[in-house]
């Protein structure tokens, strides 16, 4: 695999002819809507097939997967060009390996909004350890606001891959309230509410684990906000499920700001079982151009938990 920054001048065809690859595997593994724009400093991932396949009458997927002793998953992977479907043509080409695939673990997950179609689930599944419909809430009075998250969790069982329940102080106006943050911080009572909803509601929809992701929490909510978690990881932990917290992206542990001050990486990051780095607001703040792309050259770490829905 490499990674290739998109200079003036170039096009599709003139970076497929320095690696000695199709134009048309750049479009798949890249996902071009529209391969004759490309961006100055967009960085494109370049694959270089190592072994191929040209589809027989009579073949599947799972057969060639037989084959060549890999996976489903992995051959939708590397042929993105599927778009997650099971349906191959005969005389279609199939990539199998790419040069440098398959040597680095990674775990991945997705947000995902509720009125996403099926199409784009089925083709970004493959790619996923776990995906997180956006996102539940709560009332004044600690009452979970639900989200229409059923047929993506029942699809994401389907596929082996784990459902995470996003609680976020999100208002009705879209926006993080830090005053709700700061009521449920400081009442234990609301606390505890809230947090058997939360149960019942992962028992109910099965879900595994519960990412909280509070934004915007006044700085003198600090260690309330870490014993919060805390209490979260008290309640949930016998059940078995996992708590991770979503932190602003620091560059230093004093960074001032109300979207930093009470994300303590240190008394948050010894309490929960996982931290997500949302590093993306770098690109909201400092890059005129966001593209996230999720590549195909690597396992998917799915624990057997994830496949034993």
């Amino acid at each position: 695999m490499f990674i290739y920054v998109v200079k003036s001048g170039d096009t599709v065809s003139s970076i497929a002819r320095e690696y000695n690859v199709s134009p048309e595997t750049i479009v798949n593994i890249n996902s071009l809507t529209d391969p004759d724009r490309l961006v100055v400093g967009e960085s494109l991932v370049i694959g270089v097939p190592k072994v191929t396949h040209r589809v027989e009458p009579g073949e599947t997927l799972f057969s060639i997967a037989r084959k060549y002793r890999t996976t489903v998953d992995r051959l939708l992977r590397n042929n993105p060009q599927l778009k997650g479907s099971l349906v191959i043509q005969p005389g279609e080409e199939l990539v199998i390996e790419f040069e440098g695939g398959g040597k680095r673990c990674v775990i991945v997950d997705g947000y995902v909004y509720p009125s996403v179609d099926d199409l784009t689930l089925q083709r970004t599944f493959p790619n996923l350890s776990y995906i997180t419909p956006f996102s539940y809430g709560f009332t004044g009075n600690g009452d979970l606001v639900t989200l229409g998250d059923d047929r993506i969790v029942e699809m994401a069982r389907r596929n082996g891959v784990s459902p995470v329940m996003l609680l976020t102080t999100l208002n009705t106006d879209g926006m993080f309230d830090n005053n709700l943050s700061h009521m449920l911080l400081n009442d234990v009572e609301m606390q505890d509410y809230l947090i058997s909803k939360i149960i019942d509601n992962m028992q109910m929809k099965g879900y595994r684990v519960l990412d909280v992701d509070f934004e915007f929490v006044f700085p003198e909510d600090r260690v309330a906000y870490a014993e919060f978690i805390r209490r979260l990881n008290d309640a949930l932990h016998p059940y078995g499920y996992e708590v991770w917290v979503a932190l602003a992206p620091k560059t230093s542990a004093d960074q001032k700001g109300l979207l930093y001050e009470a994300h303590d990486y240190r008394l948050l990051g010894e309490i929960a079982d996982r931290l997500l780095l949302m590093t993306y607001e770098w690109g909201f703040t400092y890059s005129p151009k966001v593209h996230m792309l999720l590549y195909p050259f690597c396992d998917i770490e799915k624990s057997a938990d994830m496949r034993a829905f």
